[in-house]
């Protein structure tokens, strides 16, 4: 996503994931929309941006306002059918992408030397900027690295040079297989990006040149590397963090009500302080920090926040929400998942069984924005603002009662076809995997 100036009203740039756009009406002023799409966003917009502040969060919301929005029956039945579209079809109607990505492979001292020498064949394909750093926030594992900024989308980091030495831990006590290998010990390197910003294009052409630097290096660093005396990733390239998202279209935060049946989780973000005039701005399902977990919230509101649109320009799009499956393999204490194990059998050559990576997106439960219809007042106003992760301390023992029952409701779910979520995915794993397996291979 391209960035603009603050102030500026120019439009997101849309990502690279998918040959056409099923969010057609995504970044559209809802002025410029079709009739049937018009007359029932156009009044919902208006009253759900009149919640958004111009520091990219809720501002203060008062109950009437708040209950008067969730109980209008015509935007609640537009968004139930919003969200039975998509989840129950989304083959036809979810643009897969990824979002947050990262992972680390070995590479030697002279490899980084050479991208630092040959940055010119880089900038001959692709306009970019390259700039040298520190370690940053990863300074307690790296300290170096450089930040590839490409004009059209996104950037890469690139961490090297780790803050340990070869021969300071136990773990580095193998030596490497011939003399030679010595003079050329493999260390961590880290690649980490967003992926709907930069775009699979960036993204090859980038580790095409890093091909470039060492053909030989790379199949080993990336593919299938035996070898050992190099501390971390001994068998290829581990991915440590991968987020996949979809996005809901005409459906406001507010209205995705949604729970994750195997973690109960009172992680939220909401604001204002003022919790009685608060609005839940990104309900996390599970460990926010210390595994993998799912991530519900407005990105126009994030938008706003970073400056890349403004107040103005974002009360004249339609409402949108987003869920985000984060898989933070890096913390289930194998230090990442394989690249060779993306797909299904890919990893055959090493004994794997080759399941390939799952997104459990379908797995989390969906209520209809129709539940609301079902509650009292103030425990409607309470869910709104909470969420049904974070509303039960706030209920009494009767409202927990009425809201349990409201849930139990067949007629308050949506039914989620979480195998189809799966294959919609396994289209943008297939191709992560193979633009790190082979640049060249990928079709554009």
């Amino acid at each position: 996503m391209k960035k603009a100036k603050k102030g500026s009203n120019c439009t997101v740039r849309l990502n690279y994931l998918s040959n056409y756009n099923k969010y057609k009406y995504l970044f559209i002023p809802i002025a410029l929309l079709p009739t049937n799409q018009y007359d029932p966003l156009a009044p919902m917009t208006k009253r759900y941006t009149n919640f958004y502040g111009a520091d990219g969060h809720f501002r203060n919301i008062r109950n009437n306002e708040l209950l008067n929005f969730v109980r209008d029956e015509e935007f609640a039945n537009f968004s139930h059918d919003a969200l039975t579209r998509v989840l129950q079809n989304p083959e036809l109607h979810i643009e897969p992408s990824i979002d947050d990505f990262a992972m680390t492979f070995e590479l030697s001292e002279q490899t980084w030397k050479r991208m630092r020498r040959n940055v010119k064949l880089l900038k001959s394909k692709v306009d970019v900027k390259v700039t040298s750093h520190s370690g940053g926030e990863l300074e307690h594992l790296y300290k170096r690295q450089r930040v590839f900024k490409f004009k059209h989308g996104g950037e890469i980091r690139f961490h090297f040079d780790p803050v340990w030495k070869v021969g300071e831990c136990a773990d580095c006590s193998e030596a490497e297989d011939n003399d030679d290998s010595k003079k050329e010990v493999r260390r961590s390197s880290r690649i980490s990006t967003r992926l709907s910003q930069l775009g699979f294009r960036n993204f090859r052409i980038f580790l095409g040149w890093l091909q470039a630097q060492s053909d030989d290096e790379y199949d080993k660093a990336v593919r299938f590397n035996r070898k050992q005396g190099a501390r971390g990733t001994t068998r290829g390239a581990y991915v440590t963090r991968l987020d996949f998202e979809f996005k809901l279209y005409g459906v406001p935060v507010p209205f995705l009500l949604t729970r994750d049946p195997h973690h109960m989780s009172s992680t939220y973000s909401i604001w204002p302080e003022d919790v009685s005039h608060a609005l839940a701005e990104t309900v996390y399902h599970g460990d926010l920090t210390g595994s993998s977990h799912y991530a519900v919230y407005d990105p126009l509101l994030k938008l706003i926040g970073d400056s890349t649109i403004t107040l103005k320009y974002a009360k004249r799009l339609g409402p949108i929400s987003k869920i985000e499956r984060r898989l933070l393999s890096s913390k289930d204490g194998k230090g990442g998942t394989l690249v060779s194990a993306l797909i299904p059998n890919s990893n055959a050559r090493l004994g794997d069984k080759g399941k390939g990576v799952q997104t459990n997106l379908g797995r989390l439960e969906c209520f209809s924005p129709r539940l609301y219809q079902h509650l009292p007042d103030e425990l409607a106003v309470k869910v709104a603002r909470y969420k049904l992760d974070g509303v039960w301390e706030h209920l009494g023992t009767r409202e927990r009662r009425q809201l349990d029952k409201a849930l139990s409701l067949d007629s308050n779910k949506i039914a989620v076809d979480s195998d189809a979520i799966e294959r919609c995915f396994f289209k943008v794993i297939d191709k992560l995997y193979w633009t790190i397996r082979d640049p060249s291979s990928v079709k554009l």
